[in-house]
């Protein structure tokens, strides 16, 4: 509650994007109510080819100005459609994007607001939490640093997904979109534009989180697509003038998290024992150069099992060839997984060596934030 005579905070609106019915968007509609300042917070729902009638019936009762029900009927099984549509709509000069099958904890959007006005920053990256109580650790940012967070020095490039605050305004000018139609991976430009883009970014780790729903069946991003459907938002991003016209080590760092999150992630999914024709071979080869004709080289600072398979990946081998370097990169100790090919690379930034120990540390300090909270739990009395 404000102090008689406060400036109340400026208003959120968050945009919650529903594809069925079965949804539990009830739950995430209420938990955006109870993550802000009543008076301050408005939930957008847009229903996405679907009878909106439904969903009405589920927030009669949270109806008013604090809620109110969109429609979008595009007819294209992307999320980026209603996103986008809701940010179009959106009238608060804070902005927020979330699942219907998440939540956010109480309080969440006040201290999340509170961070990035407190410091001019035009967005706030949210914690994140899945619904079971475990702490995704994303972005790898540096353990003992201000709230203020940086592109390169907190390798923000592995947290795409732009959760959390951002300013209407930013929006706006800096013209970031969702990548319509895409199926999956539409958040990739959105949020390296946003990171990358000079502007002061905050990430309030200790604050509340933004809770991960795992109730859906099937979600989307967990689907195995064709791999020239899966790499669309990666050859998007890097057809993108913008990107190609980032300094050299930004886009290094980028590379790199392509590489490894998406590129040697997509064929390790998939594995030795799949069905690889000469077409998928071809789209992993393609995407492969196209990334290292933009960074050169990121692939020296990826783990030298990882360096390995990217080159045999560079050739688009025979499926006999691919899968057995996927064999040889499936049996590569932890050990081998945690060093690059040449030693002096190690020392680097986006280094595996440094990546993991500054996972370490974060996992440390997670650990030393949750046990007074754990203690006072196991306390009888």
């Amino acid at each position: 509650m404000a102090k008689a005579g406060a400036v109340p905070p400026e208003p959120v609106e968050v945009v919650i994007a529903v594809h069925s019915p079965d949804r539990p968007v009830r739950r995430a509609v209420a938990s955006v109510l109870a993550a802000g300042m009543p008076g301050t917070v408005r939930a957008t729902v847009v229903c996405h080819n679907m009878d909106a009638v439904p969903v009405r019936t589920a927030l009669a009762d949270l109806s008013g100005d604090a809620v109110r029900v969109l429609e979008l009927r595009d007819g294209i099984p992307s999320p980026a459609g209603p996103f986008n549509y809701g940010l179009q709509h959106a009238q608060a000069p804070w902005v927020s994007i979330m699942g219907s099958d998440d939540e956010l904890e109480p309080g969440a959007l006040d201290a999340w607001r509170a961070a990035a006005a407190g410091r001019g920053a035009v967005a706030a990256i949210a914690p994140l939490r899945l619904r079971g109580g475990r702490r995704i650790l994303t972005p790898r940012a540096r353990v003992l640093r201000g709230r203020r967070v940086g592109p390169l020095r907190d390798r923000l490039a592995y947290r795409t997904a732009p959760l959390g605050l951002i300013r209407g305004e930013a929006v706006n000018r800096l013209g970031p979109r969702l990548a319509p139609g895409l199926r999956t991976g539409e958040d990739l430009e959105f949020g390296l534009r946003l990171w990358f883009s000079g502007e002061p970014i905050v990430y309030p780790a200790s604050a509340p989180c933004y809770l991960v729903g795992e109730d859906a069946g099937e979600r989307v991003t967990g689907a195995v697509l064709p791999l020239a459907e899966q790499f669309r938002d990666v050859s998007r991003l890097l057809s993108a003038g913008w990107f190609a016209g980032l300094p050299a080590r930004s886009r290094e760092a980028a590379a790199v998290k392509l590489l490894r999150g998406h590129v040697i992630s997509a064929a390790l999914r998939r594995g030795a024992g799949f069905d690889w024709t000469e077409d998928e071979g071809a789209e992993l080869s393609r995407v492969v150069r196209e990334i290292t004709a933009l960074a050169p080289d990121a692939p020296h600072l990826l783990s030298a099992p990882d360096e390995a398979l990217l080159d045999a990946l560079r050739g688009a081998p025979p499926a006999a060839e691919l899968a057995a370097a996927l064999r040889r990169r499936q049996a590569a100790g932890v050990l081998a997984r945690s060093f690059t090919r040449r030693w002096q690379d190690n020392l680097r930034r986006e280094s595996p060596l440094r990546s993991n120990l500054n996972s370490l540390l974060a996992a440390a300090a997670e650990q030393g934030r949750r046990l007074p909270g754990l203690l006072q739990r196991k306390d009888p009395t």
